[in-house]
């Protein structure tokens, strides 16, 4: 995301190197979630379109965004609306809600990219499902990536990057993987997967 410089080295996107304005100029094709996301003490349409001046947000996008991650039933069913107070960091919520509405945050501003950093490493199972269903509904319309050290998240993903003690020791589909590498086959056993 280019918060941080590299040690060394350098970052290319199709062969060429980026610098600075790239980057910021990148920022805004990014959506990011993460293990812990920051929900306010205010409406769920605050929520989501976080950032955005009250006046300016657009409600047909929150709730297409609630629509995505398998929220706005929730909504309806409650009887609550849009300016429903979720509460001081969302506590109205369940873990799993709280996570997906970062994801509906993150929705909303339409990046290009979406990046999951152990989103689902802290919700029981049932919830890790449903989420995960919510991201591969978005393959061929957003590039998500997916950093978690529970493998079944990461089962459906085109490619995965296989690394060991800050190394990446290879690239391919889970299959091609486990095929490969001893070290990623024992994962996944002792993974139960």
């Amino acid at each position: 995301m280019g918060l941080l410089k590299p040690d060394s080295g350098q970052i290319y996107i199709d062969d060429k190197p980026i610098d600075q304005a790239d980057l910021y100029n990148m920022r805004h094709m990014i959506g990011y979630v993460s293990q812990q996301p920051f929900i306010g003490s205010f409406s769920i349409r605050e929520n989501i379109a976080y950032g955005i001046p009250k006046d300016e947000i657009n409600d047909e996008k929150v709730i297409q965004a609630l629509k995505d991650v398998q929220l706005y039933d929730f909504i309806q069913e409650k009887d609550k609306d849009l300016e429903w107070n979720v509460g001081e960091n969302g506590k109205k919520l369940s873990g799993g809600q709280r996570q997906r509405i970062a994801i509906a945050r993150a929705l909303y501003h339409n990046p290009e990219i979406l990046i999951l950093d152990e989103a689902t490493s802290a919700l029981d199972v049932e919830t890790e499902s449903k989420i995960t269903d919510i991201v591969n509904a978005l393959k061929g319309h957003k590039t998500v990536i997916a950093i978690a050290h529970r493998l079944s998240t990461l089962k459906k993903c085109d490619r995965l990057v296989y690394m060991d003690k800050a190394r990446i020791i290879d690239t391919g589909t889970f299959e091609e993987l486990k095929n490969k590498h001893e070290g990623f086959a024992t994962i996944l056993k002792l993974s139960n997967i």
